[in-house]
């Protein structure tokens, strides 16, 4: 599938690291006070306030004492990711000279605060730049409505109703906008109420018929396949290898860690000064000091020695076990996006036959960006060619104090793989991706 190309997207690969950040920031508090918004419509709380005045998101305020005047929610998403610092400024201003944000201000008791406003353009940009969807396929439900149908149908197979006491969305969307209604208030053979809901014969029809159209439209849910599982286009035993592969990897990692802190805590014990006993105290004592000093400088050396030899194994052991990991990654991502099968070749984790595997193939393009864009990031580290960053690199803070990060002498063994398999894998689990690209 070729990758998706569009106005919007456009704008957004032309962004640095540093603006893209910043507008996705921007972007998802804005999601999530529209999210609340429809929730407490949905409750029968209405807000009549204009869409003008609630996208108004808060930047900064002037004078700027944080002790004072606290954090924005969006200076606390960019310090997250490294972003706030002295930049803000010249970045929302590269932002607005592009027509993706507004920039106002508002007054406060003190001073005033800035405020920042996505354009429509802005948005657009930032929804191709961080969506996850690409199927355009339409669903009679919405997300949490099939999910909930799922649910039903998978209580009815295993003979059981909803135990649920109400639910607004069976309900008020279930049951009262589909004639006949997917869904009903459970009840005995005599026609008592007992509590709970259950799918109807309609909602049971509706299911089988739809479940394709659905899945494409809402991957993320969770909905068995209407024939069984030996029906369902995913093997779970290819998400059982990969968890395998994964927990093989991270238990090395975590013996090379032990291994390594114990040798470096050893060679700095085998690495202390020779004590200097008092000449006040009789030569015998003097020398028994000395002595005892002397065997635990040498049995710490012995311990380093040992713990650095067991160290350096584990390491080439984990780098092995992080490829392989990503070896088998990158087969099952490129399987789904291809909609091939992906067990064939995949192989339980093991210590192999040394460095022979084969080179990391580069990860099949999915048409979705914020996929497409990180996994080739995190490929090109992987085989040691990482992309040359775009922008100033981020700088952590905490509480406006900059975060120096201990610095790790030792790489940690196949970090770069790990973090790479690790992505795929979330992608892939279940079958989201297969169900994204393929419906």
């Amino acid at each position: 599938m070729p990758p998706r190309t569009s106005k919007a997207l456009a704008a957004w690969t032309e962004l640095n690291d540093r603006q893209q950040g910043t507008l996705a920031a921007i972007y998802h508090i804005e999601q999530g006070i529209e999210a609340g918004r429809r929730s407490s419509a949905a409750r029968g709380h209405y807000d009549d306030t204009p869409a003008a005045v609630w996208r108004q998101i808060d930047f900064s305020h002037e004078p700027s004492d944080r002790r004072v005047f606290g954090w924005t929610t969006l200076q606390e998403q960019l310090a997250l990711k490294g972003w706030d610092n002295q930049g803000n400024g010249s970045t929302t201003a590269a932002l607005q000279k592009r027509g993706l944000i507004t920039q106002d201000s508002r007054p406060t008791r003190f001073g005033f605060m800035r405020t920042v406003r996505l354009t429509r353009e802005g948005r657009a940009a930032a929804r191709a730049g961080t969506s996850l969807t690409t199927s355009t396929a339409k669903a009679a439900l919405s997300a949490r409505s099939w999910q909930v149908l799922a649910q039903l149908w998978a209580a009815d197979r295993a003979g059981k109703n909803l135990p649920w006491t109400y639910s607004t969305t069976i309900e008020r969307v279930l049951m009262d906008k589909h004639v006949p209604p997917l869904a009903e208030l459970s009840a005995d053979d005599a026609g008592r109420r007992v509590g709970g809901y259950s799918i109807t014969e309609r909602g049971r029809d509706f299911y089988r018929e739809h479940h394709a159209a659905h899945a494409a439209a809402h991957p993320d849910v969770w909905a068995p396949h209407p024939d069984g599982e030996e029906a369902e286009p995913w093997p779970i035993k290819a998400d059982q290898l990969l968890a395998d592969h994964r927990a093989y990897y991270w238990a090395l990692r975590k013996a090379w860690q032990r291994a390594a802190d114990e040798h470096q805590a050893a060679q700095q014990e085998s690495e202390e000064y020779e004590p200097t006993p008092p000449t006040v105290l009789p030569a015998e004592v003097r020398e028994q000091e000395v002595a005892r000093f002397e065997l635990r400088r040498d049995t710490a050396k012995q311990r380093a020695d040992l713990a650095g030899e067991h160290a350096a194994g584990l390491h080439s052991r984990a780098c092995q076990a992080g490829r392989s990991y990503a070896t088998a990654s990158l087969a099952v991502f490129n399987a789904a996006v291809a909609g091939g099968d992906p067990l064939e070749g995949l192989q339980p984790p093991g210590e192999g036959d040394g460095w022979d595997e084969e080179r990391l193939v580069p990860p099949s393009e999915t048409g979705i960006h914020v996929i497409d864009a990180e996994a080739r990031k995190l490929h090109a580290a992987a085989v040691g060619a990482p992309l040359k960053r775009r922008g100033p690199a981020p700088k952590h803070r905490v509480r406006g104090r900059r975060y120096s990060a201990p610095v790790q002498k030792v790489h940690a063994p196949g970090k770069d793989s790990g973090a790479l398999a690790d992505f795929l894998r979330d992608h892939t689990q279940d079958g989201v991706l297969l169900r994204r690209l393929h419906a």
